[in-house]
């Protein structure tokens, strides 16, 4: 990352992304979300040059186990998912 790299700024335009695709996926069946999402995440690794693709994958799936919390939050919340969910599955 730059010096210049504002996480802050980031996350509100992503924000803001994921607010305009979460009515396109709504209602969506599980495989259409998943194949989306898995061509999505081939665009981002496709867009570092080959050394980095690895560890780009990796922070990739980093940041996203790490927002897995906050999601079940929301979704408990807005009612689509039970208290359950909230338990740690690696713990099973």
């Amino acid at each position: 990352m730059s010096d210049d790299y504002d996480f802050q700024a980031a996350l509100r335009e992503s924000d803001a992304l994921v607010e305009q695709i979460r009515p396109i996926l709504a209602g969506q069946s599980p495989e259409v979300t998943g194949t989306t999402i898995a061509q999505l995440v081939a665009i981002f690794v496709a867009g570092h040059a080959p050394e980095l693709r690895p560890s780009g994958l990796k922070m990739l799936l980093d940041c996203a186990e790490g927002l897995v919390p906050v999601m079940v939050e929301e979704m408990i919340e807005a009612g689509r998912a039970p208290p359950e969910w909230r338990t740690d599955t690696k713990k099973q």
